[in-house]
């Protein structure tokens, strides 16, 4: 007896072209899944998981994604549109505050919480302005000035002892500010220049500019010049306990050797100091007195109380008789320059 023919069994095996698109697609879905990851670990929100589960039916958002990139879990669907729409909101408002920093100066208006005024709350709110500075690329801490209107209540009289308070609409008054104590005195004289009581007129941009210069000119010397002091300090001769290491540190470094860099608050004084590495008794200073604008304005230095005039030299540099020391453009380079050097030899021809 014959066998029964076989059964003929269709498996609609695909060929290789599908293999490779499937492949594809993988590779697509896994870049997708992995951007998605990239995004939400990204986000500075303290959300967590439960939450978003329980907003994502109330809230609604404007974000659409595309249908192909479509999650059948409603709960996750709804927590990527919610992610990427707080994404997008966080961007645009550090991209403001970033415009905002740029532009140097920020008016905001805020509510006194030291005001014990049974007014109207509008009369309890009092100007800020923030201060922004900047060197090498990098912001500084921000300052601010906090204005409150000019109070003008009338005098008590028989009739009204006791006057309602009013305060001003036209004039302002200095309230309250982050301002560095050593600049109180110019910051006191601005305001009282150009925030003057009535019936004279204010002039709150000038104001605001003239103290955000100071604020910045003295931000810029100190880090031009705090730059100079940690070559200083970084080039200072290092003690081992190694004898023969020792000496031989000791060839790397100049007998003379710059062993100090002081920067006084405002920076508007430089005091150097300098020692012998075998002798410590011989004092060598140099103070310098700044201008505002980061010119030398005094130069000393002292060898045991006698004036060393081509160190004066050296240190101003080869360009100060073209003005370079009336702005900050000296400072580069004044660590070379501060290396101990003997007075030049005057050969005279017979």
């Amino acid at each position: 007896m014959s066998s029964p023919p076989p059964i003929s069994h269709d498996f609609n095996l695909p060929d290789q072209p599908e293999i490779q698109e499937l492949q594809q697609q993988i590779h697509d879905l896994t870049q997708v899944r992995n951007d998605f990851q990239a995004a939400l670990l990204s986000l500075r929100s303290t959300k967590t998981l439960k939450d978003h589960l329980a907003s994502s039916s109330s809230s609604q958002t404007k974000t659409s994604i595309s249908p192909s990139l479509q999650i059948s879990d409603k709960n996750l669907n709804d927590i990527l549109l919610t992610r990427s729409a707080e994404l997008s909101t966080d961007h645009q408002e550090w991209t403001q505050e970033a415009l905002y920093r740029m532009a140097g100066l920020t008016k905001f208006t805020i509510t006194d919480p030291s005001s014990s005024s049974t007014t109207s709350s509008s009369s309890n709110n009092i100007t800020g302005i923030r201060i922004e500075v900047m060197a090498d690329g990098k912001f500084g801490t921000p300052y601010y000035l906090f204005l409150k209107p000019h109070d003008d209540t009338p005098k008590p009289t028989p009739e009204n002892p006791s006057p309602i308070e009013v305060p001003s609409e036209t004039h302002l008054i200095l309230h309250r500010h982050t301002i560095p104590a050593y600049f109180l005195q110019p910051l006191n004289d601005l305001a009282e220049k150009y925030l003057p009581p009535p019936p004279r007129i204010q002039n709150l941009d000038r104001f605001v500019r003239d103290v955000r210069h100071f604020l910045v000119l003295h931000y810029l010397r100190r880090a031009r010049l705090s730059h100079i002091k940690d070559e200083v300090y970084q080039n200072l001769p290092k003690p081992d306990s190694d004898d023969i290491s020792n000496s031989n540190n000791n060839n790397n470094i100049p007998d003379i050797y710059v062993s100090d860099f002081i920067l006084d608050p405002e920076v508007r004084l430089v005091e150097v100091q300098w020692l012998h590495v075998n002798d410590n008794s011989t004092k060598r200073h140099a103070y310098i007195a700044l201008t505002e604008e980061g010119g030398i304005e005094g130069l000393v230095v002292k060898q045991d109380s006698q004036r060393i005039l081509h160190m004066e030299m050296q240190i101003k540099g080869p360009n100060w008789l073209r003005g370079a020391t009336d702005s900050m453009d000296w400072i580069p380079g004044l660590f070379q320059r501060l290396q101990w050097s003997s007075p030049p030899s005057f050969s005279h021809s017979p």
